[in-house]
This record gives structure tokens, sequence and C-alpha cells, in this order.
């Protein structure tokens, strides 16, 4: 793992070229919530996958996650902190463009980077994302303690292996601080969202997707904690970005 410093806090993330290089732009790798790279991405077989397509693969720590920095201040989790890192890291490595692939929170964030900078991105990939606020219902003071899809979500990566809760907590204030907002919509980046047929998290997304003028695939019988694993999901990614 490298590490990037933007506006005081350090990111850790991956680079890892392909052993068979090819004529494509490197895919910036963005997980989920509670989750990091290599939870969400290597465990799941994306980067063997996009290994062997040839691509370049950067993939991050977001901030209060992995091995990155964990500020506990809530103003720091805003999605424009999110996004600054992301160009801070495209710009230290010299990477001008990229496709993106995001899983959940990621997917948001990825939505965030192409309205702030649409010429930075070709297309994107949006895993477990949907037109509604995941947040919806979530008590910002002690988030966890209720019964929405995301309560379920943040007690289950709360309990994992070197997770800080105070950062979790206060990443969700964050998120909470700026719920997400369908409009405007990122122009002139190609879309296609992803998301299980079981995902509560991720409901809507087809109309989502429609709207937006892309693509959506459903993968049967997986939910939100297991869809980001799928074989359909890595290939309809994959043909999606070597279009």
């Amino acid at each position: 793992m490298n590490a990037n410093l933007v506006g005081g806090v350090t990111m850790r993330y991956a680079d890892l070229p392909p052993q068979a290089p090819g004529d494509h732009l490197p895919v910036l790798l963005l997980h989920g919530f509670g989750t990091n790279f290599e939870m969400n991405w290597s465990a799941a077989g994306w980067p063997r996958a996009l290994d062997a397509e040839g691509r370049r693969v950067i993939g991050p720590d977001l901030r209060g996650h992995g091995a990155s920095d964990k500020p506990t201040d809530s103003g720091l989790y805003l999605p424009e902190h999110f996004v600054n890192d992301l160009l801070g890291l495209l710009d230290d490595l010299g990477v001008e463009r990229v496709d993106v692939v995001g899983y959940s929170m990621g997917s948001r964030l990825a939505w965030e980077l192409a309205l702030t900078a649409p010429e930075r991105l070709r297309r994107a990939v949006l895993g477990g994302f949907g037109p509604g606020d995941a947040l919806a219902g979530v008590d910002a003071a002690d988030p966890g303690a209720g019964d929405t899809p995301f309560d379920h979500v943040y007690r289950t990566v709360a309990a994992l292996p070197g997770n800080d809760t105070e950062a979790l907590a206060a990443c969700v204030r964050g998120q909470v601080a700026r719920p997400f907002q369908e409009e405007p919509r990122p122009v002139g980046v190609p879309m296609l969202l992803v998301s299980g047929a079981r995902d509560t998290v991720a409901e809507g997304a087809a109309g989502l997707a429609e709207r937006c003028g892309g693509s959506f695939v459903e993968i049967p019988g997986r939910d939100h904690a297991n869809a980001v694993s799928s074989r359909v999901f890595k290939q309809a990614a994959v043909g999606f970005l070597d279009d």
C-alpha cells in the first residue's frame, strides 16, 4: 500500500499494474461503507478479473476506513472531502482519466466525482446504489440502533476487526448532513447500475439508470452484502467498460 496526503488526512491505496498491459484506462475501485479495498474488492476477486483484461487497478482505502486515517470529526466526511481525496490521488499518480467502479457508499462517491470532475471519468459502474436516501430513518446520534436497512449494515461492519466505531459514526453523520440527491445528474459519463435482486438499500436502481440514460443489471438471488462478489456483477462491469 502507498500513501496519499490530502488536507492532513493520509489515504492508503493499492496501485496494481496488470501482468499484460492493454490499451485501457486504469480502473478506480471505490469500496462501500465500513469495508476497505482488500475486503470489498480483493477478496471478491475484482483485481484478478480486471488484470485478465489488461487493466491497472487503483484501490484506495477511503478516509475513515482500512489503513487510512480515521478522523472523528463528522465535517471531514462530507462528500466533497472524499472527492478531493480521489482527485488528489489521481493527480499524484499522474492519471488524467479513469473508469470507476463503486459499491454502495463508493457508488455515491463515484456519482459525486462524476458531477465534480466529469472530464476525469470515462465510464462509471455503480453497484449497490439507488436513488433513495440510504440513511433515511437512521439516528445519526446512535447509528446502528434502529431497524432500517442501513442500521443492519452498520451493526455488521462495526463489528469487523480493525474498524473504528467513532470514525464510522462520524462518517454516518457526515453523510446524513449531505443526503444524496438525484438532481443534478452527471453529464457525459455513461453509467451502468448493478444491484442484487434482494438489495433493499439499492431499491429503485433500475429507474435511476433509465433516468440517467444508462444501463441496469440485476443479480438474481443476491442482496446488499453479497452482490459484490457475484460473477454476474464482474462480467457486466468488464463488458460495460470494454464496450
